[in-house]
C-alpha cells in the first residue's frame, strides 16, 4: 500500500513542475473561455464560448512563466497611468526596471549610492546593506554572473506596480527569467518595496524565494559546488579566510624531518 501511495504523490508533484524550473507552477486546466467575450456565468454564447465557465487570463496581462508577446510595455495595465506626478509615475517605474534587462549598469543611477537596502530572507545575499556598492557586490552581481554565459536569454517582466506617482513609496513585482551558466532555464519572482527621492531609490526592501536563490549559487559557483573535473590552482578558503600559510609551510617535512628543497 505504501509504494502505490508514494508513486501517486511523486506523479502528482511531477505534474506541477516545469522542466528546468523546479518551482514554477503550471495550471491544472488550460483556460478555455475568452475573457473578452465570456463572463464566467456558465451561460454560453455558442459562437464565442463553450459553456464550461472557465475564464482565461486577459491576453494583455503578463502572467508568471508566460511573458506576453511584443506590445507597448508588454501590454502592461497600470493602476495609475498618470505621468503628472510628484515622485516616479507607474509608467516610469516600469521603464526603470525594464531598462535593467539590457543594461544592468543603470542600477548605479536608479539607486542612491547611500541607499538603505534590505534583502529579506535566509540565503547568502540576505541582510541589510548601508550603501549601493555592498549590495551590488555581495548580492546583485553575485547572482547576475550566474547568467553571464547567456546574456541574450535574460528578461525582466514587471508583473504588478502599486503606489508611486504622488507617493514616495511604490511596490514592484518583477519576474526575472534567464538561462543559467549550466544552460538551465531559470525564473523567479522578486518584489521590491521602494522609497524614491529625486529620481532615485533611497530605501529598498526586497523579497525573493530563498531556496531558489540558494540553489542558483550552489549550482553555478564553482567555489561552492565544485566537481571532480575542476583543477584548483587558487586558494578558496570560504568565509573563515586563509590560515597562516608560512606556518603551514614550516611544518611540511620529509619523513626524516628534513625540509623540502623548494621550501
Amino acid at each position: 500500500m505504501l509504494a502505490p501511495k508514494l508513486l501517486s504523490c511523486a506523479l502528482l508533484a511531477a505534474a506541477f513542475v516545469l522542466p528546468g524550473s523546479s518551482l514554477s507552477i503550471v495550471p491544472l486546466q488550460k483556460p478555455l473561455e475568452n475573457p473578452d467575450d465570456c463572463n464566467g456565468s456558465g451561460i454560453a454564447d455558442p459562437e464565442k464560448c463553450n459553456g464550461d465557465g472557465v475564464i482565461g487570463e486577459p491576453n494583455s496581462k503578463p502572467h508568471f512563466g508566460h511573458p506576453p508577446k511584443n506590445k507597448h510595455r508588454d501590454g502592461f495595465k497600470f493602476d495609475n497611468p498618470s505621468t503628472d506626478c510628484k515622485y516616479e509615475s507607474q509608467p516610469a517605474l516600469w521603464d526603470h526596471f525594464k531598462s535593467l534587462e539590457k543594461d544592468m549598469s543603470k542600477i548605479f543611477t536608479l539607486i542612491h549610492k547611500d541607499v538603505d537596502f534590505t534583502i529579506v530572507g535566509h540565503h547568502p545575499g540576505s541582510g541589510h546593506y548601508s550603501d549601493l556598492l555592498h549590495f551590488y557586490i555581495n548580492a546583485l552581481r553575485r547572482y547576475s554572473v550566474c547568467f553571464s554565459l547567456y546574456p541574450e536569454a535574460f528578461r525582466i517582466y514587471p508583473q504588478a506596480i502599486h503606489g508611486g506617482c504622488n507617493s514616495a513609496w511604490s511596490v514592484q513585482e518583477i519576474l526575472f527569467m534567464g538561462r543559467t551558466n549550466h544552460g538551465i532555464p531559470f525564473d523567479v519572482i522578486n518584489v521590491w518595496v521602494t522609497r524614491w527621492e529625486n529620481g532615485q531609490m533611497v530605501e529598498v526592501r526586497t523579497y525573493i524565494d530563498s531556496m531558489r536563490m540558494t540553489g542558483l549559487l550552489h549550482d553555478n559557483e564553482l567555489w561552492w559546488n565544485s566537481t571532480t573535473y575542476e583543477d584548483h590552482h587558487n586558494y578558496v578558503p570560504g568565509p573563515t579566510g586563509l590560515p597562516d600559510l608560512d606556518e603551514l609551510k614550516s611544518i611540511m617535512r620529509k619523513p626524516d624531518g628534513s625540509k623540502y628543497d623548494d621550501m
